[in-house]
């Protein structure tokens, strides 16, 4: 089959941080793997100018930047567009939270009105800058109208993938037509399944977070270990203001290890006792926790915002708690003390992970869809 594979920067994905960018370059892998004959275009410019004197079978657009434009080249030149949302385009600030409490408030559609409010009161950062509110709040019109431009651009395409049932269940709300939408989660690459050759720590004391951000609930999973005694909490990631509250709970028991690498963060799952997945935000999938259960790690994490719970079942493949720091921090201390419990989630993890979230698995789903395309 002859894919026309596009997505923005997709010359440098293996240096994408995003877990949309990490996502492309291991899906285009696999799908190069299984025979496909795959070109691989960075922008809708270059697509436009080789469309017209080659056309594929499909052209397979990654993540949102440039999809409109794709969208109106596609149907222009009568090519099937199956488009992959990474991300929440339903919301203006791709969260889906108001940042009011620690945990955030749910808020499950956008409006205009409400696209502003979010807008003016910096809702999503932890510590707003005047600055930002202010050409947050001016950009407000171009923000909601990007957002009507993509729902109606994925109504256009002949399908739409998305990596979660609530992404589904949110773009769904925002109106794109759910007839359309097919629900695969991203793929992780099968490396993980096999464990390094040496761990960077020793001991069972390590608790594992690959953010320091406050939407992705890093001063929740602080407080939560603040409350144990003898267990450290390594953390991924740029250093943030959050990071610093981080450093004033936990003191010496924080170990900040900033950017990692894809290799990197393999060794550090393997030698983490646990990986804590505790998002505020709704997470579009959220890689952490499958590449964690990908490599037999336990995870624990917050349910009811997509992501790990979407897919993760509580006692059976991972721990999942209420929005409750202190419920939370019990769970934790769990799976660092009942070892049978431990063994089991880790054994149902890691094949539930293989079964459903490998590479290989994914891009087949993806040939198959692609395949229903072309015969209708």
């Amino acid at each position: 089959m002859k894919i026309y594979f596009i997505s923005k920067d997709v010359k440098n994905l293996a240096n994408k941080a995003s877990g949309g960018g990490k996502s492309s370059e291991t899906l285009l892998k696999y799908l190069t793997e299984l025979g496909n004959d795959v070109k691989i275009f960075n922008s809708a410019s270059e697509l436009k100018s080789d469309i017209k004197s080659e056309k594929p079978d499909i052209v397979l657009h990654q993540n949102i930047q440039e999809m409109v434009r794709t969208q109106r080249i596609c149907e222009k030149n009568d090519v099937p567009l199956v488009v992959t949302v990474n991300s929440f385009i339903s919301c203006c600030t791709s969260m889906h939270i108001i940042n009011r409490t620690k945990y955030g408030e749910p808020c499950y559609k956008c409006s205009f009105l409400k696209c502003f409010k979010c807008m003016f009161s910096g809702i999503k950062y932890a510590y707003p800058s005047i600055h930002l509110r202010i050409m947050d709040t001016l950009l407000t019109p171009a923000y909601y109208t990007i957002r009507g431009l993509r729902i109606r651009a994925l109504n256009k395409a002949d399908k739409v993938i998305c990596i979660s049932p609530t992404m589904k269940k949110m773009i769904g709300l925002a109106g794109v037509d759910t007839q359309k939408i097919e629900v695969i989660p991203q793929p992780v690459d099968p490396y993980f399944l096999n464990p390094p050759e040496s761990n960077i720590f020793e001991g069972l004391d390590i608790a594992f977070i690959s953010s320091t951000h406050w939407f992705k609930g890093a001063h929740l999973a602080a407080e939560a270990i603040s409350k144990l005694n003898n267990i450290r909490l390594v953390i991924a990631g740029g250093d943030t203001k959050t990071g610093n509250y981080i450093k004033q709970i936990l003191a010496d028991r924080a170990i900040f290890v900033g950017m990692l690498s894809k290799e990197e963060m393999k060794k550090y799952y393997y030698s983490a006792h646990v990986v804590l997945f505790p998002s505020i935000w709704f997470e579009a999938f959220g890689r952490t926790w499958a590449e964690a259960c990908m490599c037999g790690t336990p995870v624990v994490a917050f349910k009811g915002r997509g992501g790990a719970s979407d897919y993760l079942k509580h006692e059976e493949t991972a721990l999942l708690s209420d929005y409750d720091v202190d419920e939370y921090a019990k769970h934790i201390k769990r799976l660092f003390e009942d070892e049978a419990l431990y063994r089991k989630i880790s054994r149902n993890a890691r094949e539930y992970a293989k079964k459903n979230f490998s590479a290989d698995v994914i891009a087949k789903k993806y040939e198959k869809v692609f395949e229903e395309v072309l015969e209708k």
